[in-house]
């Protein structure tokens, strides 16, 4: 009888030093973080290990006890510490709304096969090259004033025009001439010189047609769409910020 004092000051003292229990962590905490690793695991990875939500758990338990410390030793109090975290909150809640747009905007049968017409357009491409700008823009009055984009290309005879003798794909033109012959429609002249290998050129548009090796709409049509939902995101985004006066 008279050791049962000291025992239970013993067990009083082990309870006082005894491990506390993890914090309890939500369930759907578990399964977003499950949700990202899966959608970001290489293809093929194959399963996740069995065991996968238990250390998904004990990790986000970690951080749960290492942020109540933080907390505890006033780091939140810290200037550069709160910048931090509302830049990171400001980073996450604007790539939310990004992925909400994206998730919402729709494309319509009109649009994508426009867009495929677009993506597959081969075109024949005349042009006539200058070695200044000056000289182009002296071309150009000339055809403003009546001259046909034929005779002006008589005139000044171009060696390698007889590459583009047959409708070209926009791929596979060179970036420069690609960019300037996107917007144009046939029998469209170029409205400025395009600067391209040290020279200046005028560009017409003398045929349009769909490429010869372009796939099928069916095989590019959610590669399109997952496209042109982008391109709609970023212009509402765009759009948005412009309200905001802020101009990217």
């Amino acid at each position: 009888m008279k050791h049962k004092p000291l025992l239970t000051f013993i067990a009083l003292a082990a309870a006082g030093i005894a491990a506390a229990a993890a914090p309890k962590i939500d369930g759907a905490r578990i399964d977003v973080l499950l949700k990202q690793m899966t959608e970001m695991a290489p293809e093929g990875a194959g399963e996740p290990p069995a065991d996968i939500r238990a250390q998904i758990e004990k990790s986000l338990a970690a951080d749960e006890v290492l942020k109540a410390e933080a907390l505890k030793a006033g780091l939140d109090k810290q200037p550069e510490v709160r910048a931090r975290w509302q830049n990171a909150e400001a980073r996450f809640y604007a790539d939310q709304y990004a992925d909400h747009l994206a998730a919402t905007v729709t494309v319509d049968d009109a649009e994508l096969r426009a867009a495929y017409a677009e993506q597959t357009r081969a075109v024949k491409l005349q042009q006539v090259g200058f070695p200044t700008e000056a000289e182009a823009l002296a071309a150009q009055q000339l055809l403003l004033k009546g001259l046909s984009f034929e005779k002006l290309m008589e005139r000044h005879p171009n060696p390698a025009q007889a590459q583009l003798a047959k409708p070209v794909a926009l791929a596979e033109l060179p970036p420069e001439l690609a960019a300037a012959a996107a917007p144009m429609q046939r029998g469209e002249i170029s409205r400025k010189p395009v600067p391209f290998q040290g020279g200046f050129y005028l560009l017409k548009i003398a045929a349009v047609e769909q490429a010869a090796d372009a796939p099928p709409f069916d095989q590019l049509k959610d590669q399109i769409a997952a496209l042109l939902k982008q391109r709609k995101t970023q212009e509402k985004i765009a759009a948005l910020l412009k309200e905001h006066g802020i101009e990217m």
